[in-house]
């Protein structure tokens, strides 16, 4: 399916679509809220409001799981909808299912951001996902990922219910399979997670207390390979919204989605072969992230940069959020990407690391969802903002990245806050005034991107409604009094 000619969506599909989008909106809307806590509080100057205080580690964790975890997330449950109905010319396996999915995260992102907002427990800032120590937030997590979980299997079974009737007309979409192994990546991660648990709790060597660190470690790294391969999937979607064409052969693709699985597949077997309290464990992790990651996604990245290569700067339409997206999230990523390589120690070079990467999955599913408001017919808000909000979250993102970068070269730890940060030197200082003025402009530009987004979800849009093929035919023909988006 030509995905610039989608016109139409059938009700049930373009809800749940609708559902996912608003939901991975929320979640944004109070990862914002607590990262503007954060960032004033390592803003030279207004530091001194938040001496030692310990909400900032609570909020803290409250940005990283909205942001890092849920967003990306509800995001993917999107694309996973999208992908499997839309483009395969398929209803849902179970539109309960897929309902079900999605309401459980919602009520397991309640529960996480109440924690949050209140304080409750203590944070433990684990690696992948940081947690606070209480009843309410374990069960939000659980609650979130079992909808996960359940939306996946829904979409699984629905891309098998598609190719068993050959729905579709043209060869299985590309995008599609690169959504099918973000899938599996999680049903992976979260396997790990389910491991790690039952090996610390049950046999000789329990654990009198579980290690957190331990149990997300494994799944936390495998995690990674469904957030960059739901990038990658975006980065492509973009690419055909803008030149109309594939980067590369259909085949050549799905062979760099299929490397990724020879790595994301033998990942629970692990928890059989090494002691998760052992260095060999964690060093397994670590190298398949290190080896699997990189190979894939770089020659994904160079397609594409051939494809931008082959136009003009000048004919490159730099006001269109699709484009502007795709740019500034590949600068981001390899940004991030590039400074991986010169960690050491406990330093802010860790942060500026995972928040170029983080910034540049976050900019690629903004700009894509510029485009699925269109095809959920929607009457655009602000446009204008559209064409503006790439660049200033974009801008600000590297500000504090390379601010982040600055400050750990010369030695502020990462994780504290206040008169803890130790700014005791002028580069010190300069390098965290970066980084506030970064994480502000950032800020803005992801306020500018939900009043758009939002603003247009709230529109009373023209929603098309087709229940049957017949149905959309006749619309198609301009009957039935249905009108057709362009």
């Amino acid at each position: 399916m030509d995905i610039n000619k989608i016109t139409f969506i059938d009700t049930g599909t373009s809800r749940l679509i609708y559902g996912w989008l608003a939901f991975a909106i929320s979640s944004l809307v109070f990862a914002g809220m607590f990262a503007f806590f954060v960032v004033m509080a390592r803003t030279p100057l207004i530091l001194e409001l938040f001496p030692g205080s310990d909400y900032v580690r609570v909020a803290l964790v409250g940005h990283v799981v909205l942001s890092f975890v849920i967003w990306f997330l509800a995001f993917k449950g999107l694309l996973w909808t999208l992908t499997s109905t839309v483009m395969l010319d398929a209803r849902q396996y179970s539109i309960k299912a897929g309902w079900s999915g999605l309401i459980l995260s919602v009520l397991g992102t309640i529960l996480v951001i109440v924690s949050a907002v209140f304080g409750l427990g203590k944070p433990q800032f684990v690696n992948y996902v940081p947690v606070l120590s209480h009843p309410a937030f374990y069960s939000g997590l659980i609650l979130l990922f079992s909808g996960i979980t359940v939306t996946v299997v829904n979409t699984l079974l629905t891309v098998l219910k598609a190719w068993r009737e050959k729905s579709y007309h043209a060869g299985f979409p590309v995008l599609t399979f690169g959504m099918l192994v973000a899938g599996i990546a999680v049903l992976s991660a979260f396997a790990c997670f389910g491991l790690s648990w039952y090996f610390q709790t049950s046999g000789a060597g329990a654990n009198a207390v579980l290690n957190l660190e331990s149990l997300f470690w494994g799944g936390g790294h495998i995690l990674q390979f469904a957030n960059t391969i739901a990038l990658v999937t975006a980065w492509l979607f973009l690419t055909i919204i803008v030149f109309r064409k594939f980067p590369l052969r259909d085949v050549y693709a799905k062979i760099l989605f299929g490397i990724y699985l020879i790595f994301i597949l033998p990942a629970p077997v692990f928890y059989f072969i090494y002691d998760i309290s052992s260095h060999e464990y964690k060093n397994a992790f670590t190298a398949i992230m290190q080896y699997g990651l990189g190979p894939s996604t770089g020659v994904f990245a160079l397609a594409i940069l051939i494809a931008i290569s082959s136009k003009g700067i000048k004919q490159l339409p730099w006001n269109k959020p699709e484009f502007s997206s795709l740019v500034l999230s590949m600068f981001l990523f390899a940004l991030g990407g590039a400074i991986s390589f010169t960690i050491g120690g406990y330093n802010t070079k860790i942060p500026s690391h995972y928040h170029g990467v983080i910034g540049g999955v976050t900019l690629a599913f903004m700009g894509l969802t510029n485009y699925i408001l269109g095809i959920l017919n929607r009457e655009v808000y602000r446009k204008r903002i559209a064409s503006l909000y790439p660049y200033v979250y974009g801008i600000g993102q590297t500000l504090f990245v390379i601010g982040m970068f600055w400050a750990g070269s010369h030695g502020v730890a990462r994780k504290t806050f206040g008169a803890d940060q130790n700014l005791n030197s002028t580069v010190k200082i300069i390098g965290m005034a970066i980084v506030g003025i970064g994480g502000l402009i950032a800020i803005a530009g992801g306020i500018m991107f939900i009043i758009h987004s939002a603003g247009t979800l709230l529109q009373n849009g023209r929603q098309l409604r087709v229940e049957t093929r017949e149905d959309i035919e006749l619309a198609l023909q301009g009957r039935a009094g249905l009108t057709i988006q362009d």
